[in-house]
């Protein structure tokens, strides 16, 4: 509710990009609840008879830090805040002149597999498709792309996607990735000039509790519409291009199953 979630006129979707994902739209009751074949996600009641709906990726900007501290690592960089603040900032400047598809990266870097919209505690992060011709900054927007990838995987198992997502989290700071996940979706993005949006919407909920606003609604009105920035539409070229990629990246998914597999067996012998 603190990122804008609770507007019954825009049902919107709320993506939280930060060390993991999360991926909610808001349903209006419970018969709009849209189930999956994999039985994954969860569904939370809201004030009357609306729910949130929501898709979890286990890593969302742990991608990035891993990758930005790779660079870090072959640069021998000591100063962990300012190295790291200083190749994302090149990275940020570069990414969208990078070339898509030039390599696929799938973002299961997490030790704990991944839990949405499928669960498999074998799965790991990689890279496929690169030849010689691929670069630092190709290998570095496929994993921007990924994060955008993986919550058009999470919205597409939750139901029709929301008219507009409401984003928060440390990813939404940077405008090429507000612009990828618009244009991934094919929904208009809106940032939320706001850093702490789950103490907010606690506080929202406390407010609402001791009688300072009527209802949720209200508390939304007067704490967190003043603090939506500007809507980012999705770029029709880059949406085409997202079309694109997806199915690359489904399809390598599947492949990678058996992968996955093999590869928890043989970390459990080399260990």
């Amino acid at each position: 509710m603190g990122a804008g979630l609770y507007d019954e006129s825009k049902q919107p979707g709320v993506t939280i990009l930060g060390s993991t994902g999360m991926h909610t739209r808001f349903v209006p009751d419970a018969s709009s609840v849209v189930l999956n074949e994999y039985r994954t996600g969860y569904t939370m009641a809201l004030p009357g008879k609306a729910l949130a709906q929501m898709q979890t990726n286990m890593a969302a900007t742990l991608n990035i830090d891993w990758f930005i501290d790779l660079a870090r690592e072959v640069l021998g960089c000591e100063n962990v805040q300012k190295s790291r603040s200083e190749i994302f900032g090149r990275v940020e400047d570069r990414i969208l002149g990078a070339r898509p598809g030039s390599a696929v990266y799938h973002p299961y870097i997490s030790k704990a597999g991944e839990r949405g919209p499928f669960t498999e505690p074998d799965a790991r992060a990689s890279f496929t498709g690169l030849d010689q011709s691929t670069t630092w900054f190709d290998m570095a927007r496929a994993v921007y792309d990924s994060l955008v990838l993986a919550s058009r995987d999470c919205y597409e198992h939750l139901g029709p996607t929301p008219p507009e997502i409401r984003i928060v989290g440390g990813a939404a700071r940077s405008p090429a990735l507000r612009l990828m996940l618009a244009s991934a979706l094919k929904s208009p993005v809106r940032a939320l000039a706001q850093s702490e949006a789950g103490a907010v919407g606690a506080v929202m909920m406390a407010a609402v509790c001791q009688g300072l606003f009527s209802d949720v609604s209200e508390a939304t009105d007067a704490w967190i519409e003043p603090l939506m920035e500007e809507l980012v539409e999705p770029d029709p070229e880059m949406s085409e291009t997202y079309d694109i990629l997806f199915e690359a990246y489904l399809a390598t998914r599947s492949a990678l199953l058996p992968a996955w597999s093999a590869h928890a067996e043989m970390r459990s012998s080399l260990a």
